[in-house]
C-alpha cells in the first residue's frame, strides 16, 4: 500500500510509515498491525517507529490489553506541515481527475 506521498517522496519504511500515519491520522494503531497491514517486517517497522517516536512525529496514544497504540502528533510542527503538504498533494489529484472526467465525452 503505497500512494502519492510515497511516489513523491520515495519509497523508503519511513516514508511508508508516515504516509499510512497520514492517511489514518485520527485512528491509533499498534505496530504490529501496522507491519501486517504494510506487509513490513515486524522489526523494520518496530525500529522506524522508534526513530519516528524520537523525533515525536508519532505518539504512544493508548493500550488496549498488551498492545500500545501510536497515533500522529498533530501538536508538533513538523507534523502539521507534512499533513498540509499530504492534504495538498490529495487536493491536486482530486483537481486532476476532475479535469480529466470533464474532458471526457458523456458516456449518456
Amino acid at each position: 500500500m503505497t500512494g502519492i506521498f510515497c511516489e513523491t517522496f520515495g519509497h523508503t519504511n519511513r516514508n511508508k510509515i508516515l504516509e499510512f500515519f497520514l492517511e489514518m491520522s485520527n485512528t491509533d494503531y499498534g505496530l504490529a498491525d501496522i507491519a501486517r497491514l504494510l506487509n513490513m517486517n515486524k522489526a523494520t517497522v518496530y525500529n522506524t517507529a522508534g526513530e519516528l517516536i524520537n523525533k515525536q512525529i508519532i505518539t504512544p496514544h493508548r493500550t488496549l490489553g498488551r498492545t500500545q497504540t501510536y497515533i500522529l502528533n498533530k501538536k508538533n510542527p513538523t507534523v502539521q506541515f507534512l499533513i498540509q503538504t499530504f492534504h495538498q498533494m490529495l487536493n491536486t489529484i482530486c483537481e486532476q481527475e476532475a479535469k480529466l472526467l470533464l474532458s471526457q465525452p458523456s458516456a449518456f
